[in-house]
């Protein structure tokens, strides 16, 4: 066992005078000149909107000729003198409510698209699917029109990217002749339609 233990120890000190007898070598390094790198991007266009708009109509809208929910006004137009019946004198029954055919409420912000469309920008349109809203006992509204408010015209020269959108509103405008009866009216649709050149 001793001899081993002599052996291993002699063959150490034989390696270790070896190795530091032997000259170091200096590691070696390449860097490659620059590679080109490139990508191909798809062209897309992606829009959201919202899913309902629920608008509600205050006084003012309706022509601000009430306040807390009534109105009054003396007929001073018809009579002799006017604003006098002698009793068969016709009322004026034209309505207060002169603006009741055009009343617009405007959608702030309606829509955002994403495009990174290579030949311009996005046109951004409206269209109504469907004009009818149903209120209680067969009453209607309906919606005459539907415009870009924010930024008008619905348009940008350069396409947004995929990162900041496109974003804008619009005014709806409705008519309300036939609303009969206060409340909820429904099932009126619009849609919205972006575009890449």
């Amino acid at each position: 066992m001793k001899n081993k233990i002599l052996a291993i120890a002699a063959g150490s000190a034989i390696l270790s005078s070896s190795l530091l007898s032997t000259p170091a070598q200096a590691q070696l390094s390449v860097t490659s000149d620059p590679i080109d790198v490139e990508i191909n991007v798809p062209e897309v266009l992606f829009l959201r909107t919202f899913d309902t708009i629920s608008l509600t109509l205050n006084e003012t809208d309706l022509g601000g000729v009430t306040s807390g929910g009534v109105g009054k006004i003396f007929d001073t137009t018809n009579g002799t003198p006017a604003g006098t019946t002698d009793g068969t004198t016709l009322i004026d029954d034209s309505s207060p409510f002169t603006t009741i055919d055009a009343i617009e409420k405007d959608v702030e912000e309606l829509y955002a698209v994403w495009s990174n469309n290579p030949n311009g920008g996005v046109n951004v349109s409206f269209n109504i699917t469907d004009p009818t809203l149903a209120g209680a006992n067969g009453g209607t509204a309906t919606i005459d029109l539907v415009k870009a408010n924010n930024p008008d015209p619905a348009s940008v020269a350069t396409a947004p990217g995929l990162v900041t959108p496109f974003v804008g509103g619009a005014t709806i405008e409705f008519d309300l002749s036939g609303a009969t009866q206060a409340g909820l009216y429904t099932g009126g649709a619009i849609t919205v339609t972006a575009s890449a050149p």
